[in-house]
């Protein structure tokens, strides 16, 4: 096993495991993924096993803001437009495992490396993300890993529940 930059060359494994994630409405699209590569490479991981890509998680580096901005966390948003390098707060913005490979611990895998890699290389005092509230393996992820909820979006979600997100931040 190998958790890695992702590379652009890796597209389409990871644009498969997003259609095999997230339904449409929730699944993010191509140039989407490649402006995050693009933009902040050591954000972005892939786990492969067998020289097959399982996994991935990207991310982005935010200024720290104690008030919420709902718009920030929008699905396809521009990662140019809000990624700062010396920013304190790392955004998990995405992440995706192949269904036939869940519940092995890859994206608890995953997650830890991204936060390991990125506390020693930048500095990070909080991280944030947003999570649906049908998605109850992610929650216990994000719970276990020391992240707490701090507000609801409503009907975040274009889902068949028009789901709220939950917005989650830990402290370091």
């Amino acid at each position: 096993m190998v958790i890695r930059n992702a590379r652009k060359t890796d597209i389409d494994e990871i644009m498969n495991i997003e259609y095999d994630s997230f339904i449409d409405g929730i699944s993010e699209n191509r140039n989407v993924f490649l402006d995050r590569i693009a933009t902040f490479q050591n954000g972005f991981l892939v786990l492969e096993v067998d020289s097959e890509i399982l996994g991935y998680i990207s991310s982005e580096i935010w200024e720290y803001s104690e008030n919420i901005d709902e718009k920030r966390f929008d699905l396809n948003h521009d990662i140019k437009k809000v990624h700062k390098c010396n920013g304190s707060e790392l955004y998990i913005s995405s992440i995706g495992i192949l269904k036939k490979h869940r519940k092995k611990g890859y994206g608890n895998l995953l997650f830890k490396e991204l936060i390991e890699k990125i506390s020693k290389n930048y500095k990070i005092s909080s991280m944030i993300l947003t999570v649906s509230v049908n998605w109850k393996p992610a929650i216990k992820l994000y719970e276990k890993n020391g992240f707490k909820e701090i507000c609801r979006i409503k009907e975040f979600f274009e889902d068949e529940d028009s789901s709220d997100g939950i917005v989650m931040r830990k402290y370091i």
